[in-house]
């Protein structure tokens, strides 16, 4: 039941942003969350780490990057993940790595139109 109630929340939420954000001028594109802290935004092999690590430090390319951190002239590793799955271009997608998405919770992230 909970869950239920968590996914309608989600869909009253999204459907509430697309409204604001077409009224702003802006798209909203839901993405799933999934492995957005954890998947290397820079080579796409996901780098397992506990919440309270908030620095993404991959050992396979060297980016070091922070964990979530999205602020006006700092984005972190999560907001170019959620960025790039919203415009369609992420790294796993472009090397052509296919990963089970699952049915996890969505995230909207809303971005300037082209």
């Amino acid at each position: 039941m909970s869950k239920s109630i968590n996914d309608a929340g989600w869909g009253q939420f999204l459907s509430i942003l697309t409204v604001k954000a077409g009224n702003a001028g802006q798209k909203t594109i839901a993405v799933n969350p999934q492995n957005t802290s954890q998947d290397c935004s820079n080579c796409g092999k996901k780098v397992p780490k506990e919440l309270n690590i908030r620095t993404h430090s991959c050992p396979h390319c060297g980016i070091v990057i922070d964990r979530d951190l999205f602020a006006q002239h700092s984005v972190g590793n999560a907001a170019i993940n959620i960025k790039n799955r919203a415009a369609g271009h992420s790294v796993l997608k472009a090397r052509g790595v296919r990963r089970d998405t699952g049915t996890a919770k969505r995230e909207a992230h809303t971005i300037a139109q082209a």
